[in-house]
């Protein structure tokens, strides 16, 4: 079973490293993912609470790679979290986006590339802390 203390700090530094991508994201001509405005919007709740959802959900999917994915997944370290991104980013895509109106995988290829990288991000920073 994972510690929360490795899980909030693997995905705090995930979730951190996710954040700074999206913020460059628009020099690499990609679109901003602004998942903290989307939480905020949907849930008609402010921006502030809208981070603290952000980061909550960071840390909890970062618990879940601890306590589930990191001993069945191949590979290790960076690898195995970049392997569990993908998995989050497939089911987020034709699961969640949709309910969150932004449509099938992401309404866009240009946007599914952005959060396919932005999650890959998150997913090599959690598994390599993970080894830690």
């Amino acid at each position: 079973m994972a510690s929360f203390k490795k899980a909030f700090l693997a995905g705090l530094a995930g979730t951190v490293v996710m954040t700074g991508f999206s913020f460059i994201s628009h020099y690499l001509q990609l679109p901003k993912m602004d998942w903290h405005g989307m939480f905020a919007s949907f849930f008609h709740v402010g921006t502030a609470f809208g981070w603290v959802m952000y980061f909550a959900v960071g840390i909890g999917l970062a618990y879940l790679y601890g306590a589930f994915f990191r001993s069945v997944l191949p590979a290790h370290s960076w690898g195995r979290g970049m392997i569990y991104a993908a998995i989050l980013w497939a089911v987020m895509g034709m699961v969640l986006m949709p309910v969150f109106g932004m449509g099938f995988l992401y309404g866009s290829m240009m946007m599914a590339v952005a959060t396919f990288i932005g999650m890959a991000l998150y997913g090599a920073t959690v598994g390599y802390l993970y080894e830690k």
